[in-house]
């Protein structure tokens, strides 16, 4: 199965393979703006993906399942194939898609809502358990559990993330200044982030988030609207759950 696309486009086409059990590989055309998935892949430009489908050449990929309850609201699970962020970087796509609403600024919304939020330095608050045990209880800045490391066109955001054993990396980022955040940019595209003394890191199979007050979540660049405040994020991953035309380089 090809698609033309990018992130958002190639996660709804995974999960219908996956939830159709459909044993397909799935081949992208890079169109997006991110793009992230596909890097992972080697498959970042139409002639690598070419070149993949011409070797036939594959591989089996992890990807993840999210489930949002609130009580009484029951569970909906949605599948994603590269990143769930939660905190600052599902608040700045829900915020540039509200700017983009009311202004043509195409591509500069994201940025427009990326400058407000860093004047804001908003902070989420919440108890984080891995694999049923508690790893992290307190104020954050951005979760991500990431099937693969590359997301928001290029940024490292979960370093040690693996696209096939089996898990999910998840990485804290603590509430810090203005400055420290700045100063810590080059880290996240480097993939150095984890070397910052305000990001903690794990890796396991199911991450469960019990939000305190409001919960933001995006997935694959797709954001979840219309989440209760105190719901509880379920993150788990899903091994060898899609395969995929992969690079002559991967």
């Amino acid at each position: 199965m090809a698609i033309l696309g990018g992130d958002g486009t190639a996660s709804y086409a995974a999960s219908g393979l996956i939830r159709s059990s459909n044993p397909l590989p799935l081949a992208v055309f890079p169109a997006g703006n991110g793009n992230d998935w596909v890097k992972t892949l080697r498959t970042n430009s139409i002639e690598k993906t070419v070149r993949g489908i011409g070797s036939g050449k594959t591989a089996l990929m992890d990807t993840g399942l999210c489930s949002i309850e609130s009580n009484p609201t029951s569970p909906a699970d949605q599948i994603f194939i590269n990143s769930a962020g939660i905190g600052l970087d599902a608040h700045v796509l829900e915020k540039s898609i509200r700017i983009r609403r009311k202004r043509s600024f195409g591509r500069l919304g994201y940025l427009a809502a990326l400058v407000s939020s860093l004047i804001e330095m908003p902070s989420w608050e919440g108890t984080l358990t891995m694999d049923e045990q508690n790893v992290f209880t307190g104020k954050y800045l951005s979760i991500t559990a990431g099937v693969c490391p590359f997301v928001g066109g290029g940024m490292i955001l979960s370093p040690s993330s693996v696209p096939d054993d089996g898990k999910l990396d998840t990485a804290v980022v603590r509430p810090i200044s203005r400055t420290n955040l700045i100063r810590s940019m080059p880290m996240i595209y480097r993939g150095t982030l984890l070397n910052n003394p305000s990001v903690s890191s794990w890796s396991g199979n199911e991450f469960r988030l019990e939000a305190r007050g409001k919960l933001e979540v995006e997935l694959d660049g797709e954001s979840i609207g219309d989440i209760p405040d105190n719901a509880v994020a379920i993150l788990k991953s899903l091994p060898a759950s899609i395969r995929a035309v992969v690079g002559p380089e991967y």
